[in-house]
């Protein structure tokens, strides 16, 4: 999976993230999220990758959503990781469908090598998550994503990040509470 262009792309695995934002896990679940981890890699340590989107799963949690919608899940490996961090709450990815067939293989993958049960989609969500996402796409369809919802959601977490020619406008309330690389951490 993590060879192909496009999730290498998704990835964006040139990233180094600060060890000192890394969250302290246990030593299960650290064993857990190495082996999600791990999947169409050779490598056995913690990728960047995964500890930026362990620090982002923990911020999400200790908000205590009941249901999220993520958009633009990527691999699905955030899904994977939050899961595996003990969230039990509903779960939707909000993706393009072409990005959902790889979602689906990598994500029934990762249920086969690690027992983690992965509960089916919902539609219903209170909480809104996108990492990275909304800078994939060109202004018309990132409107369609933010009124359809991103509004709708009374709760989210963002990292902001245009960098495909679209407006940097973020045209929603939201708190900016980060600002790294051109990316912004939005909370409401």
């Amino acid at each position: 999976f993590k060879e192909h262009e496009m999730v290498k792309r998704m990835l964006s695995e040139d990233i180094k993230f600060p060890a000192g934002k890394r969250p302290n896990l246990s030593l299960e679940t650290l064993e857990l999220v190495t082996r999600i981890d791990q999947i169409g890699r050779s490598s056995t340590d913690i990728t960047d990758v995964c500890w930026r989107m362990l620090y982002y799963a923990n911020l999400v949690l200790r908000r205590e959503p009941i249901s999220l919608v993520e958009i633009g899940g990527g691999i699905g490996e955030f899904y994977a990781l939050i899961r595996a961090l003990g969230y039990k709450g509903d779960y939707f990815i909000y993706d393009l469908p072409e990005v959902t067939s790889f979602q689906q293989e990598y994500l029934r993958v990762v249920q086969e090598r690690t027992g983690l049960q992965l509960l089916p989609f919902t539609l219903k969500y209170d909480f809104c998550i996108s990492f990275y996402a909304l800078g994939e796409f060109d202004d018309n369809l990132k409107s369609g994503y933010i009124e359809n919802v991103v509004k709708k959601c009374p709760h989210g977490v963002i990292v902001w990040n245009p960098h495909s020619g679209a407006s940097t406008e973020i045209p929603f309330d939201c708190l900016v509470t980060e600002q790294y690389d051109g990316s912004k951490l939005l909370l409401w």
